[in-house]
Protein backbone atom coordinates (compact mmCIF):
# COMPACT_ATOMS: atom_id res chain seq x y z
CA UNK A 1 0.00 0.00 0.00
CA UNK A 2 1.15 3.54 -0.63
CA UNK A 3 0.88 6.44 1.81
CA UNK A 4 1.20 10.07 0.63
CA UNK A 5 2.80 12.15 3.97
CA UNK A 6 3.18 15.97 3.42
CA UNK A 7 3.85 15.28 -0.27
CA UNK A 8 6.25 12.03 -0.34
CA UNK A 9 4.84 8.87 -1.04
CA UNK A 10 5.83 6.00 1.21
CA UNK A 11 4.79 2.63 0.72
CA UNK A 12 3.71 0.28 3.84
CA UNK A 13 3.62 -2.98 3.88
CA UNK A 14 0.29 -4.36 5.47
CA UNK A 15 0.21 -8.28 6.67
CA UNK A 16 -2.40 -10.00 6.86
CA UNK A 17 -1.89 -9.96 10.59
CA UNK A 18 -2.29 -6.51 10.52
CA UNK A 19 -5.69 -6.79 8.41
CA UNK A 20 -7.14 -9.92 10.79
CA UNK A 21 -9.90 -9.14 13.61
CA UNK A 22 -8.89 -9.03 17.14
CA UNK A 23 -10.16 -11.85 19.07
CA UNK A 24 -13.62 -11.64 20.64
CA UNK A 25 -11.57 -12.21 24.54
CA UNK A 26 -11.25 -9.74 27.54
CA UNK A 27 -8.20 -9.73 29.47
CA UNK A 28 -9.17 -8.08 32.12
CA UNK A 29 -8.66 -9.56 35.13
CA UNK A 30 -11.73 -10.93 37.01
CA UNK A 31 -11.46 -9.05 40.34
CA UNK A 32 -11.47 -6.17 37.90
CA UNK A 33 -14.76 -7.05 36.27
CA UNK A 34 -17.03 -5.64 39.03
CA UNK A 35 -15.02 -2.23 39.25
CA UNK A 36 -15.26 -1.38 35.08
CA UNK A 37 -18.52 -2.78 35.17
CA UNK A 38 -19.38 0.24 37.94
CA UNK A 39 -17.15 2.34 35.87
CA UNK A 40 -19.14 1.63 32.56
CA UNK A 41 -22.69 2.21 34.86
CA UNK A 42 -21.62 5.94 35.42
CA UNK A 43 -20.06 6.84 32.33
CA UNK A 44 -23.14 5.78 30.99
CA UNK A 45 -25.65 7.61 33.11
CA UNK A 46 -25.84 10.30 30.40
CA UNK A 47 -26.60 8.76 27.84
CA UNK A 48 -30.32 10.32 26.61
CA UNK A 49 -30.66 8.10 23.63
CA UNK A 50 -29.69 4.72 21.92
CA UNK A 51 -29.60 4.62 18.03
CA UNK A 52 -27.97 1.08 16.40
CA UNK A 53 -25.62 1.62 14.38
CA UNK A 54 -24.36 -1.20 11.86
CA UNK A 55 -22.46 -3.71 13.75
CA UNK A 56 -23.17 -1.30 17.10
CA UNK A 57 -24.68 1.46 18.92
CA UNK A 58 -24.85 5.09 18.81
CA UNK A 59 -25.33 6.54 22.56
CA UNK A 60 -26.41 10.70 22.44
CA UNK A 61 -24.99 12.20 25.59
CA UNK A 62 -26.38 15.12 27.48
CA UNK A 63 -24.67 18.03 27.29
CA UNK A 64 -23.24 17.94 30.59
CA UNK A 65 -21.49 14.16 29.96
CA UNK A 66 -17.95 13.96 31.58
CA UNK A 67 -16.07 13.22 28.16
CA UNK A 68 -12.75 13.04 30.07
CA UNK A 69 -13.99 10.17 32.23
CA UNK A 70 -15.31 8.83 29.40
CA UNK A 71 -12.26 8.80 27.36
CA UNK A 72 -10.31 7.12 30.11
CA UNK A 73 -12.87 4.32 30.40
CA UNK A 74 -12.58 3.80 26.41
CA UNK A 75 -8.86 3.68 26.88
CA UNK A 76 -8.50 1.26 29.56
CA UNK A 77 -11.49 -0.59 27.69
CA UNK A 78 -9.42 -0.94 24.48
CA UNK A 79 -6.83 -1.97 26.38
CA UNK A 80 -8.29 -5.69 27.29
CA UNK A 81 -11.28 -5.70 24.92
CA UNK A 82 -9.22 -4.74 21.46
CA UNK A 83 -12.49 -5.98 19.20
CA UNK A 84 -14.36 -3.22 19.86
CA UNK A 85 -13.96 0.19 18.25
CA UNK A 86 -15.18 2.80 19.90
CA UNK A 87 -15.73 6.85 18.47
CA UNK A 88 -16.60 10.15 20.69
CA UNK A 89 -18.18 12.46 17.66
CA UNK A 90 -19.62 16.05 17.98
CA UNK A 91 -21.94 17.40 15.52
CA UNK A 92 -24.74 18.72 14.14
CA UNK A 93 -26.88 16.39 15.98
CA UNK A 94 -25.04 16.52 19.18
CA UNK A 95 -22.37 14.55 21.61
CA UNK A 96 -22.44 10.94 21.04
CA UNK A 97 -20.35 7.74 21.58
CA UNK A 98 -20.13 4.97 18.77
CA UNK A 99 -19.39 1.18 19.63
CA UNK A 100 -19.01 -1.14 16.94
CA UNK A 101 -17.83 -4.87 16.96
CA UNK A 102 -17.33 -7.79 14.69
CA UNK A 103 -20.53 -9.59 14.01
CA UNK A 104 -19.51 -12.25 16.81
CA UNK A 105 -19.62 -9.57 19.43
CA UNK A 106 -22.58 -7.89 18.95
CA UNK A 107 -24.53 -9.56 21.75
CA UNK A 108 -22.08 -7.85 24.24
CA UNK A 109 -22.09 -4.74 22.19
CA UNK A 110 -25.59 -5.23 23.25
CA UNK A 111 -25.34 -6.27 26.92
CA UNK A 112 -23.13 -3.77 27.42
CA UNK A 113 -23.84 -0.39 25.93
CA UNK A 114 -27.95 -1.52 25.05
Amino acid sequence: MNLRIAGSLHSVAVTEEARATPPIACSLDAAQLPDRLTAWEAALASVVARTPLPGGVRLTLSPDAPLAALVELVVAEQACCSFFAFAITVDSRGTAFEVTAPPEAHEVVQALFG
